[in-house]
C-alpha cells in the first residue's frame, strides 16, 4: 500500500507564486561562487539535489521526504537564483515520483490549465524583453537577413519562433531596410504563432511601422504551432510565392520537432537504466560541494544518431521552399539524453546559469523583478518540469547542442552559411549594452555561442540548402569572421 501521508508531504512542496518573491528583502547581486554568509548552507545544495534525484529514482517516498525537507530548508535562508532554482527543481522530482502512481499521472495538472493565456503571453514577452541573449539572438538575425537579401527588391521573412516571436525584432528590420542603399524592398512578413491577439497586435504594430517608414509590406498571420504545421503543404501554408526572396527565422522552436518515443521503462534495457542513473545520481552526490561546482559538469553528446522523423519533414519542407538562407537560435544544452542522470546534470548545470544571468538582470534593474519571477515559474520552470518528469513523446523540451544540430541540419540537405564579422559584432554590442559582466559572445565553427561565465546557453547558425540541389535564386556570400572570442 503506497503511503500517502509521504504523498501529502511531497504535492505540498511547489513552487511559489510569481508574487511570493517580491515581498522579500532583495539581496544585491553579485555571482554564485562570491556568495558569503550563507555559503556553507548553499554548499550542501548541490549534494541534496543529487541525492534526492537517487531517491526519486529508486523510488522510495520516505528517503525523497527527508530530501526534499533539507531543500526546503536550504532555499528557505535567503532570495538567490540558485534556491529559486533548487525549489523548481524539487517539484519536479516530486512530481516524477508521483508519476508512476496510478492515476496520479493523469491528476498532474497541465500548465495551460492553470496559467490564463494572457498571463502566459505576457511572461513570454517578458523573457524575451529581460534576456540579453533573445535580443542578441534579433539582432545577429537581422543583420544575416539584411546581408542576404542586400539586391531583392521582394522579401518574404517567415517568422517561425512562434512563442519566441517578438514585433520588436521585425520594427527593427523594418528600419534598417528603410535606410538600405537603393532603397527599401517590398517586404511580407508571415508568422506562426497560437495566439490570434497576439498575431493582431503584431500586425497593427508592424503595419503603423511600416507606413511610417513607407515601406511596401504585408503581414500574414498563420494560427498555429510550429509543431503541428502540414510539412506536406508549407509553401501555401506560409503563402510562399515562387520566384521571391526567402529568409527563415526559427528561434527556440525546433527542439519541439524532435520527439521520439524513447520510452523503455518497461524493457531489461529500461531497469538497467534505471541502475545507472542510481549509481551515477549518488556518485553525484558524494562529489558535489559547492555551488560553483554545479556550474562545471563534464558535458556529454546526445546519444541520438539519427534525425527524427517529424524534424526531417520540416527540414525537407523548409529545403523545398529553396530559402536564400536560414537563421536557427537553439539553446544550446544536452536535455535530450536519454538517460534521467543526464539530463538532471545538464538541466542543474543549465538552469543555475540562465537562472543566475536574469537574478543579475533584475539586481541591475530592480523594477523588473516581478517580470523575472513570472519568466522563472512560468517559461523557465516549466521547461525544467517537462525535462525532469516527462518521458517519451511528453518530453517535448528537447534542446541539443551545437554540434547536434550541425549534424541534423547537413544531413537534411543544408550547408553552414558563417555569420559575418558584422553580424558577430553587432550581436556583441547588444549584449555588452546590459552591462553584464557574465555575458559572453563565442565565436565557435563560424556560428555563435551566447554564454554566462563558461556555460553555454543560446546558439545562432545560418543555413541554406544544398548548392545545385534546392538552393535559392541567388548566392549570399556572408563575410568569413575572424575566430575569436569578443
Amino acid at each position: 500500500m503506497w503511503p500517502w501521508q509521504q504523498i501529502e508531504k511531497l504535492l505540498k512542496l511547489r513552487p511559489p507564486e510569481p508574487n511570493y518573491y517580491l515581498n522579500i528583502p532583495r539581496v544585491m547581486y553579485m555571482p554564485l561562487m562570491q556568495d558569503q554568509g550563507p555559503a556553507d548552507h548553499l554548499a550542501q545544495l548541490g549534494p541534496v539535489l543529487y541525492t534526492c534525484a537517487a531517491h526519486v529514482t529508486e523510488g522510495s517516498f520516505e528517503k525523497t521526504d527527508i530530501s526534499l525537507s533539507q531543500i526546503k530548508s536550504l532555499t528557505s535562508i535567503v532570495d538567490g537564483p540558485l534556491q529559486r532554482l533548487s525549489l523548481i527543481i524539487a517539484d519536479s522530482l516530486a512530481r516524477r515520483l508521483l508519476c508512476p502512481v496510478q492515476g496520479f499521472s493523469g491528476a498532474l495538472i497541465h500548465p495551460s490549465d492553470y496559467f490564463e493565456q494572457p498571463i502566459l503571453q505576457t511572461a513570454r514577452c517578458n523573457l524575451a524583453n529581460l534576456s540579453p541573449y533573445i535580443s542578441t539572438g534579433f539582432a545577429t538575425i537581422n543583420r544575416a537577413i539584411l546581408e542576404a537579401m542586400e539586391n531583392e527588391k521582394v522579401v518574404h521573412i517567415v517568422d517561425l519562433s512562434c512563442s519566441t516571436s517578438h514585433p520588436r525584432q521585425w520594427m527593427k528590420l523594418l528600419r534598417e531596410f528603410h535606410g538600405r542603399q537603393g532603397g527599401p524592398p517590398e517586404v511580407r512578413l508571415t508568422v506562426v504563432h497560437d495566439n490570434n491577439g497576439f498575431l493582431a497586435d503584431m500586425r497593427s504594430l508592424l503595419s503603423k511601422e511600416a507606413d511610417m517608414l513607407k515601406i511596401p509590406f504585408q503581414f500574414n498571420p498563420v494560427i498555429g504551432r510550429l509543431e503541428t504545421l502540414d510539412f506536406n503543404n508549407l509553401r501555401n501554408t506560409l503563402n510562399i510565392k515562387y520566384g521571391e526572396a526567402v529568409a527563415i527565422s526559427c528561434s527556440l522552436q525546433m527542439h519541439h520537432l524532435l520527439v521520439v518515443d524513447d520510452n523503455m521503462s518497461c524493457s531489461g534495457i529500461g531497469q538497467l537504466q534505471k541502475m545507472t542513473n542510481i549509481a551515477q545520481l549518488k556518485k553525484m552526490a558524494s562529489s558535489v560541494y559547492s555551488p560553483t561546482s554545479t556550474l562545471n559538469y563534464p558535458q556529454t553528446p546526445s546519444p541520438q544518431c539519427q534525425t527524427p522523423k517529424l524534424l526531417a519533414s520540416f527540414l525537407n519542407a523548409i529545403r523545398a521552399l529553396k530559402p536564400n538562407i536560414m537563421l536557427v537560435m537553439e539553446q544550446d544544452a544536452n536535455h535530450n539524453a536519454l538517460l534521467f542522470c543526464d539530463r538532471f546534470v545538464e538541466a542543474l548545470n543549465y538552469y543555475a546559469a540562465l537562472f543566475d544571468s536574469l537574478h543579475a538582470v533584475a539586481g541591475a534593474n530592480p523594477q523588473r523583478a516581478d517580470e523575472r519571477a513570472r519568466v522563472e515559474r512560468m517559461i523557465l520552470g516549466e521547461e525544467i518540469k517537462n525535462i525532469l518528469v516527462c518521458e517519451g513523446v511528453h518530453r517535448h523540451e528537447r534542446h541539443e547542442r551545437l554540434s547536434q544540430w550541425a549534424m541534423h541540419m547537413n544531413r537534411s540537405g543544408f550547408d553552414h552559411v558563417p555569420l559575418s564579422f558584422r553580424a558577430i559584432w553587432e550581436g556583441n554590442q547588444k549584449l555588452m549594452s546590459f552591462g553584464l559582466n557574465g555575458c559572453q559572445n563565442k565565436v565557435e565553427n563560424d556560428c555563435l555561442l551566447l554564454c554566462w561565465g563558461s556555460t553555454h546557453l543560446y546558439s545562432i547558425s545560418a543555413w541554406r540548402p544544398h548548392k545545385g540541389s534546392s538552393s535559392g535564386s541567388r548566392e549570399h556570400m556572408l563575410v568569413q569572421p575572424q575566430h575569436q572570442i569578443i
